[in-house]
């Protein structure tokens, strides 16, 4: 089971029960990317903080006592709207980097960006399964290892997460704009949830959270303006 909603996101979130267990918030980063849906994201910074507050709060509002909210977002934008959250009640629980390689964007006067910010945030004492994501060893081949492996053993996932953005000519891509990696969703669902916990995503995009949480057994909560949204989501089974 699953609900569509289209329109004001925030005006959504709050029609909905209170029961979602975890979010994914991936906002319009304010660059001024023009959406299909018709949306310009570059606002004045005052009202681009009052709309990701707004959104915060309804969230907040929603969640389960001890459920999460993942905010991803650029490094730097992440560091100002940390406060936004916090002044809703969320509780910052760890900040963790999202790496990626690329050759996107290079400058003269700056490192090229290669990294997102994925903010975890808690409401209450959070419910928490670490070891449902184990991390990789650097050499799976060394005979020690393969000894460790074969005994059930993983190394701990660290708090910086090297993975590949999902490209237009990735697997899945459904031709829209900034779709995030399944395996990004896929680590924040498991480490928050259990199965038939609600997971939501209020600006879902292409519908990622719906395609990773759908077989790990979570219901789904899908919101975005883009009424074109429904039939990507309808389309990934």
């Amino acid at each position: 089971m699953f609900s569509f909603n289209t329109g004001q996101a925030v005006e959504n979130v709050n029609q909905i029960e209170n029961h979602i267990q975890t979010w994914i918030f991936d906002p319009p980063y304010n660059v001024g990317f023009q959406y299909k849906a018709g949306v310009n994201d570059s606002l004045p910074e005052s009202e681009y903080r009052d709309f990701i507050r707004a959104a915060a709060q309804a969230m907040y509002n929603k969640t389960k006592e001890g459920g999460s909210c993942f905010l991803i977002h650029y490094p730097i934008d992440g560091a100002r709207l940390m406060g936004e959250f916090e002044r809703v009640g969320w509780t910052v629980h760890q900040w963790v980097s999202w790496v990626y390689p690329h050759n996107m964007g290079m400058s003269k006067s700056k490192f090229t960006q290669g990294s997102r910010v994925i903010l975890w945030f808690v409401k209450g004492t959070p419910k928490v399964n670490i070891k449902a994501v184990p991390g990789a060893y650097k050499n799976p081949n060394d005979k020690r290892i393969k000894e460790r492996i074969a005994q059930g053993h993983a190394p701990a996932l660290m708090d910086w997460w090297n993975v590949n953005l999902r490209k237009n000519v990735s697997k899945g891509h459904r031709n829209y704009a900034n779709s995030l990696p399944p395996e990004i969703v896929r680590r924040c669902i498991l480490t928050t949830s259990d199965e038939n916990d609600w997971v939501g995503d209020c600006m879902a995009g292409s519908g990622t959270t719906y395609e990773v949480g759908r077989p790990l057994n979570r219901r789904v909560w899908l919101n975005d303006l883009n009424p074109e949204g429904i039939e990507m989501w309808e389309g990934i089974f």
